[in-house]
């Protein structure tokens, strides 16, 4: 693989796991459970040498802050595209405003996944009582 394709692959892998899970804000970890970057890597370089397909368990759960939403939004809280994760909080600390569900990305790929209240509420609209 030359080096532009093998860069442009090592950017598409960090756009989606970043060095850390950590809000650059205020410290939280938005993604308790998850493999950062490093941690990816090196579990990846374990697999390939002992030939296990188990890179480990990840979990998500009602503590995960892990979403995407469109790059204006991004770009408005003072955000690179790859510059590090925020919490949900602290991302509309810098906007100014709660987030809303038109906030985030259509094909989101993480909006399958669990998440925290104040999450879920941002992404889906108020959640229903049971």
């Amino acid at each position: 693989m030359d080096r532009r394709k093998a860069k442009a692959t090592d950017m598409n892998r960090k756009s989606m796991t970043p060095d850390s899970w950590c809000c650059i804000d205020c410290g939280i970890n938005t993604a308790p459970g998850i493999l950062n970057w490093k941690q990816m890597e090196n579990a990846l370089k374990v697999s390939v040498l002992t030939g296990n397909d188990n890179i480990g368990t990840m979990t998500f759960n009602e503590c995960t802050e892990v979403y995407d939403v469109k790059d204006m939004i991004w770009k408005a809280a003072d955000m690179e595209l790859t510059g590090g994760c925020l919490c949900i909080g602290c991302l509309e600390k810098r906007l100014g405003r709660m987030l809303t569900p038109k906030d985030f990305k259509r094909n989101d790929p993480f909006a399958a996944l669990p998440g925290t209240e104040r999450l879920l509420t941002r992404r889906f609209g108020p959640l229903e009582e049971e």
